[in-house]
């Protein structure tokens, strides 16, 4: 678990309201179980970074699991966006 996943079961059980990355806070969003506050303000936009110790001999692991992840987060919030 991390710092969002402990933050969105607090909102989710109803400890306050706080700013959740969309991919988080979508499947509440969708059923019911959250609500969008002030939806005409926005936050920073937050970058992803993959970190690994060389691009030199990139392991084709390491390569496709990048591409992986690039793939699923853009996919998944242009879907649940739209």
């Amino acid at each position: 678990m991390n710092f969002a996943d402990a933050l969105a079961m607090a909102v989710t059980d109803g400890l306050g309201i706080a700013p959740l990355p969309m991919l988080f806070a979508l499947p509440s969003l969708k059923s019911g179980e959250l609500v969008c506050v002030l939806p005409e303000w926005e936050l920073q936009t937050m970058t992803v970074y993959a970190m690994y110790a060389s691009r030199q001999y990139l392991d084709a692991k390491i390569k496709t699991w990048v591409a992986f992840l690039r793939d699923f987060v853009e996919t998944t919030l242009a879907s649940e966006m739209a």
